[in-house]
């Protein structure tokens, strides 16, 4: 296979890459996905996946799909399977189409995502909406574990998206609700963050305990969760900040 150009970096990049998919017995079987303590998750990974040569990227992308369905799970970035380089997948099947929201997603806000993969992601807030929203997130690469972690309801957020089929549009939109965490959470593992480094203090549980926990006044209550979340109302997940 004609490795990408452009010097030893990336002709590392991609022989790592080779090296990775070669480790599966069949292109249906998953990726190992690395946890904490995994250098890739911490590293600040390369503005590479667009330098790479297409065929190889578009198997990487596969592979990557393959182990975000067999997790599961609603995202994977390059990182968790030990490649460094700006490259996420991303998909939230919530409800078939024509069906309502229920009373969890009309909370967190929702809808589902379509499958795609975006190059170079990034994300930054949007201008006049300061909402935070706190949700309880896990990882696949901290397996077990769930952090209450705060986020901006709204982002905007850019980068290449690859959607399913290999339609290829430049994002430059703004994202809410449950999709833009989702967004968040993976765009983080590209400069090494991992959600629970976000999370609120105290507020890490394993996940046969999170049922404990769904309404946030209990986990306040009972973890000693201090800061932000301590004001919310009962019920709710969104605290509506005013900046000085």
């Amino acid at each position: 296979m004609t490795r990408a150009k452009g010097g030893d970096g990336m002709t590392s990049l991609a022989e790592l890459i080779e090296k990775t998919l070669a480790k599966r017995r069949s292109e249906n079987e998953q990726l190992r996905i690395v946890q904490a303590g995994h250098p890739a998750l911490r590293a600040h990974s390369k503005d590479a996946a667009r330098a790479l040569d297409p065929e190889l990227l578009a198997q990487f992308i596969d592979a990557l799909v393959v182990t975000m369905h067999d997790a599961p799970g609603v995202g994977v970035a390059a990182p968790q399977v030990g490649v460094p380089i700006r490259l996420v997948v991303m998909e939230d099947v919530v409800r078939e189409e024509g069906e309502e929201r229920d009373a969890d997603d009309e909370l967190y806000d929702r809808d589902n995502l379509p499958l795609m993969a975006v190059i170079d992601p990034r994300y930054e807030e949007v201008e006049g909406d300061d909402t935070v929203t706190f949700g309880w997130e896990g990882c696949l690469s901290v397996d077990g574990w769930r952090s209450l972690v705060p986020r901006p309801k709204s982002v905007r957020v850019f980068g290449t998206a690859i959607l399913a089929g290999g339609e290829v549009r430049e994002l430059d939109e703004v994202w809410t609700g449950w999709s833009a965490r989702i967004f968040q959470h993976e765009s983080d593992h590209l400069d090494g963050i991992l959600c629970h480094d976000r999370g609120v203090e105290r507020s890490l549980v394993q996940d046969s305990y999170l049922h404990r926990y769904t309404d946030l006044s209990a986990a306040v209550r009972y973890l000693g969760l201090r800061g932000d979340v301590a004001n919310l109302e009962p019920g709710a997940v969104d605290l509506h900040r005013t900046r000085a």
